[in-house]
């Protein structure tokens, strides 16, 4: 049985057990994970600090992804284990933050696991220093190995503003992943994943983030991150929707930033300048939307970017975005043959 948002009963029936309050909820979706989904689980289950609630929701996934999370519901009490059919990824992020009791969130994608200390080094990070959200390092896995390329965030460790969180995150500074961070529960209040788009991490974390009066950093790498082929984001990269979505969700940044936030619209202009030039490149040359790139410069123009603030080789190719398409074509073309003239995205999480 499913109740109206089509989520399996056996949550409902999981968060009334108990009075207790945990100290942390792991919102961990499933969807095509079956390879992966008992590495993630276990690393849950043999965290150093017990009090959390794994909130595991099954999105629509395989017959045997759906007897793993049985299974593993059975027998550890912590899980909330929910059934919706499948929504996608935002969606699952979604049903797991209506379902979640804990005082703190955390996410876990199961392509992925965590290091034994994910929760307790995270909360003691928060708890010590009084911040609204902890941010520690991940590293890109090598195999089943806890080897890699290490990724930290470009600050210090230490405790920041709200808003100085905020403006590094847009020059890319901290990671915009949602899943290296630990967060107070009441940041994530009206604050919802958009449903049938990729990047949805870039869509929320402005908001959240501004929302925080301190953000606090450790250098410490707690999550490990795999790599899958089917996974959404691969199979992005590789039909070229990457930058299609990149830009709706820096387009929705500088729109927050403008109604919220437009003393930092100077600090996100030439992020937003790239990822525009970029997506007009691909419509060009990749997948020939012509439509897809007169949409993309009509909301530039709208928009209102100051070149001032933009990179030389950035301010010209942007121009030339805007104002005339044979010259962007043109320079477009000319651009792999410019050392250092910037043409990779920035890509910058």
């Amino acid at each position: 049985m499913r109740d109206e948002r089509g989520i399996g009963v056996e949550a409902d029936r999981a968060a009334s057990e108990g009075s207790l309050r945990p100290e942390i909820s792991i919102i961990v979706p499933v969807y095509h994970v079956e390879k992966t989904l008992r590495r993630a689980l276990d690393s849950l289950l043999g965290q150093t600090f017990p009090d959390f609630e794994i909130v595991l929701v099954n999105d629509g996934g395989t017959p045997a992804e759906t007897a793993i999370c049985e299974e593993y519901a059975r027998k550890d009490a912590r899980i909330v284990y929910a059934f919706q059919e499948n929504q996608g990824l935002s969606a699952a992020r979604n049903a797991g933050l209506r379902l979640c009791r804990g005082r703190w969130i955390m996410f876990l994608d199961t392509d992925d696991w965590v290091h034994k200390e994910f929760c307790e080094k995270a909360l003691d990070s928060v708890i010590s220093t009084g911040a609204d959200i902890g941010v520690f390092d991940l590293l890109y896995a090598n195999g089943d190995t806890e080897e890699g390329l290490p990724h930290r965030s470009k600050l210090e460790e230490g405790v920041y503003s709200g808003c100085r969180a905020l403006e590094e995150r847009i020059l890319g500074n901290i990671v915009g992943y949602v899943w290296n961070k630990i967060y107070r529960r009441e940041l994530w209040d009206a604050v919802e994943f958009p449903v049938g788009e990729i990047w949805e991490d870039d869509a929320v974390l402005h908001e959240v983030l501004d929302k925080a009066e301190k953000v606090a950093i450790i250098h410490d790498i707690l999550y490990f991150k795999g790599y899958r082929e089917e996974s959404i984001t691969a199979q992005a990269s590789r039909d070229a929707s990457n930058t299609y979505w990149l830009f709706v969700q820096r387009r929705r940044r500088w729109e927050y930033l403008e109604r919220h936030r437009p003393e930092l619209l100077p600090v996100a202009t030439q992020n937003t300048a790239m990822t525009l030039v970029v997506y007009g490149r691909t419509c060009l040359f990749t997948t020939r939307d012509l439509q897809g790139f007169s949409e993309a410069r009509q909301w530039a123009r709208q928009a209102g970017l100051s070149s001032r603030e933009m990179k030389w080789h950035t301010a010209i190719r942007y121009w030339a975005f805007l104002h005339s398409k044979p010259l962007f074509r043109l320079l477009e073309h000319a651009v792999p043959l410019l050392k250092g003239a910037g043409i990779q995205p920035d890509y910058r999480r």
